[in-house]
């Protein structure tokens, strides 16, 4: 599965995406909303599922080469999404809980093996 695939599936809104972050293959995902702990377990190609919002989401993402970081139901400043935009970091947004994603998510990747 691919971060587009994601987008259309679960109808993410895109903050921050380039072209080639839509074709980012998703190997797994991490849920945490604690930047260390993201650290030491997300893994590279891995969604990351959050409520942070601010510029140092972008930074751990982009040093564990996250597929992507979503966003549950918070909006994410401009400047966060500046930030990734400069980095080749993208973001995606839901209203949805990230329980429901985390559950969603983790469904769609274990249906497709």
């Amino acid at each position: 599965m691919q971060v587009k695939d994601l987008i259309s599936k679960f109808g993410l809104a895109e903050r921050a995406i380039s072209t080639e972050g839509r074709l980012r293959t998703v190997e797994g995902g991490y849920s945490s909303d604690v930047l260390s702990q993201v650290m030491a377990h997300a893994k590279p190609g891995y969604v990351w599922l959050t409520v942070q919002t601010h510029e140092n989401i972008v930074a751990v993402a982009s040093l564990l080469d996250l597929a992507c970081i979503l966003v549950c139901q918070r909006e994410v400043p401009e400047e966060t999404c500046e930030r990734a935009r400069t980095e080749g970091v993208t973001i995606l947004w839901t209203p949805r809980s990230n329980f429901e994603m985390s559950g969603l998510l983790y469904q769609s990747l274990h249906d497709r093996q």
